[in-house]
């Protein structure tokens, strides 16, 4: 199909008109080069036994929102954990991390979007991660939550999920693959999300 020179204007006015009038931040989607995602997976036993629990407190001792943010997910995961059935190796820090993640990102705060903006630029070169990171550890256990919590690759590439955008519009970079740069909150079932775009994933 075609799309004529008065198509095009009339829809490139009604984005920016739909864009100022809602206040929408766009986003394009490519492959987030600089965001770090180390899976750990040559050395999740090391790093979970000798560094990382080290590396939360003094982490949570040089960072005060980390440290509140913390306090208050081990609290809800004390109260969660009880409800519900956990593979093996999941441990009480890898469901802090994640029940931590969880409120932030619902709700939005300035720890969320630290921590986001954080890991989008913290695979720039090693010495961004190595200096410059403060979430080393919060991000190890976030990691492997989901890790250990995620289906097969076959079983999950067959499933949709949505993602809540509260004033940000996607666009897709034209590759054939894409990466958020970040960790993102994804929902099995389609929210009732009042006046939020929903994108499907």
């Amino acid at each position: 199909m075609k799309t004529g020179h008065f198509e095009i204007v009339t829809m490139l006015l009604a984005t920016m008109i739909l864009v100022d009038i809602f206040q929408v931040k766009a986003e394009v989607l490519d492959m987030a080069d600089n965001a770090f995602d180390d899976e750990y997976l040559k050395c999740t036993d090391r790093m979970e036994i000798k560094y990382v629990p080290q590396l939360l407190k003094e982490e949570k001792a040089s960072h005060q929102q980390l440290d509140t943010v913390w306090e208050n997910a081990k609290a809800k995961w004390a109260a969660r954990k009880t409800q519900i059935f956990l593979p093996m190796n999941f441990k009480d820090n890898h469901g802090i991390a994640l029940m931590a993640y969880i409120s932030e990102a619902q709700e939005q705060t300035p720890f969320y979007h630290l921590f986001s903006e954080a890991v989008k630029m913290a695979g720039q070169s090693r010495e961004d991660y190595i200096y410059g990171f403060q979430f080393k550890a919060f991000h190890f256990y976030l990691t492997r939550a989901l890790q250990l919590l995620r289906k097969p690759c076959e079983a999950s590439s067959k499933t949709v999920v949505y993602r809540t955008s509260q004033g940000t519009s996607f666009t897709f970079g034209g590759l054939n693959q894409a990466r958020f740069g970040h960790f993102t909150l994804a929902y099995s079932a389609k929210p009732q999300a009042a006046n939020d775009q929903l994108t499907v994933l």
